[in-house]
């Protein structure tokens, strides 16, 4: 085996390697995040006052502080599933799911940033600074971000790949399957269900998983023929 062609495989292996460990990061994060918010999001605006506010402080200090981190993570994942492909990419899918998913992660930092906006006016309202209705309309914004917005581009984000798959061949079937029905979920529906921000997390989740293992069986494949002519 030349240098050359070892490096192309150890490559090849690491790549997938590293998609899987930033799928595994982003769900994560994401998943305690929208845990810690999903009282303070989906409350009634009658509910949310002053006091509501303090109290639900810390654990929106920590869901705005992950949120960074979630994002730079998805886009690592999207970077290194493209690369994965290779010689299998397809330009025009290829461009769909790479602008798709830069713009799921713009949304979900706007999100964060309108969030932590909220909680900071909520020290000038104690002090007469700023009127109580503005948490309504922040909040209900947030909601429409995620919903209307963020949801569906990651409907988009998951049919791109979704296809890629299908064409090149790389994952199983069954997993592009499930990857089209929850692309149409987000894309027709996503406003309706509260629960269907977990979807997507849990979606990475999965398939961050899958790779790993896959990853996993290629590396002792690939050991196992190389073993055989290490004294050669």
């Amino acid at each position: 085996m030349t240098a050359r062609t070892d490096y192309v495989i150890r490559r090849r292996l690491r790549s997938p390697r590293s998609a899987a460990i930033a799928g595994i990061i982003y769900a994560i994060l994401t998943i305690i995040g929208m845990v810690l918010v999903s009282n303070i999001t989906n409350d009634l605006p009658a509910d949310i006052t002053r006091e509501w506010l303090d109290a639900w402080s810390d654990r929106a200090s920590v869901a705005i502080a992950l949120a960074p981190f979630a994002g730079i993570a998805f886009l690592w994942f999207t970077g290194v599933v493209r690369d994965r492909l290779g010689e299998h990419e397809d330009q025009l899918f290829a461009t769909i799911f790479l602008s798709s998913g830069i713009i799921t992660v713009v949304l979900l930092f706007i999100w964060s940033a309108i969030f932590a906006a909220l909680m900071r006016t909520s020290s000038l309202a104690a002090i007469g600074l700023a009127d109580d209705d503005v948490y309504v309309f922040g909040f209900a914004l947030m909601n429409r971000i995620i919903g209307d917005y963020t949801l569906r581009m990651a409907g988009v984000f998951m049919t791109a790949i979704g296809t890629l798959w299908t064409r090149s061949g790389i994952m199983p079937r069954w997993l592009a399957i499930i990857t089209y029905v929850l692309a149409l979920g987000f894309l027709l529906a996503a406003g309706w269900a509260k629960e269907a921000r977990f979807i997507l997390p849990a979606w990475v989740f999965v398939v961050s998983v899958y790779i790993l293992i896959l990853n996993y069986r290629r590396t002792h494949e690939q050991a196992g023929a190389d073993g055989p002519s290490a004294d050669d």
